[in-house]
């Protein structure tokens, strides 16, 4: 999927959502318990056009490397087909795709990946080691992670390719439990990817 996990609204800080590249790590008071709360957020893969594009440039440069090749984008609201180029900064891309126009494009304009997303869940999991994901609580608002059950799935919902989603986990660490950092909890997004046409 082009939809990551990050831990700020700005977007600058990817989570990774498998692999632990980039893990959500904390530090912890294991000795005498520790319970923290973040806000994190959900957003398609993004980043801006470095200079200007006229309507009938098919390489354009991007301010960083993203996207794949065969994977749409969305520059305001013309879509393209990346067809070479993807994992650089440079990209072959076809102009005007799913019947929208070719148009000029100012320097600073997002590039979105070009799909929507429904029935987004996140869930808490520890496939090392014991099972901590029970640590974690997660939900759509702070206030509402004192009732959330421990471990639960949260349903996000739909998102579009634009938007940006929020939500809270909280980690609850008890006393004596020999941890500094935890690194095997991971959140998994799954959903459905609809491509914008």
């Amino acid at each position: 999927m082009a939809i990551h996990l990050y831990l700020d609204e700005a977007l600058t800080q990817q989570i990774s959502e498998g692999d632990f590249s980039r893990p959500e790590a904390e530090s912890y008071n294991g000795t005498d318990g520790d319970i923290k709360d973040r806000q994190l957020y959900v957003a398609n893969e993004q980043t801006s056009l470095p200079s200007a594009i006229d309507a009938a440039q098919t390489s354009i440069a991007l301010a960083e490397p993203r996207f794949a090749d065969g994977e749409l984008i969305i520059i305001d609201g013309e879509q393209m087909l990346i067809e070479s180029g993807g994992g650089t900064a440079n990209l072959t891309v076809q102009r005007g795709v799913a019947n929208t126009a070719p148009a000029a494009h100012d320097a600073g304009t997002t590039v979105y990946s070009g799909y929507d997303y429904t029935g987004l869940v996140l869930d808490p999991i520890d496939e090392t080691g014991t099972d901590e994901s029970v640590w974690y609580r997660l939900a759509l608002t702070q206030a509402e992670l004192d009732t959330a059950t421990q471990g639960a799935p949260l349903n996000l919902g739909d998102k579009a390719f634009q938007q940006t989603l929020s939500f809270w986990r909280r980690c609850t660490v008890l006393p004596g439990t020999p941890v500094q950092n935890k690194l095997d909890i991971k959140l998994r997004l799954t959903g459905t990817e609809n491509p914008i046409l």
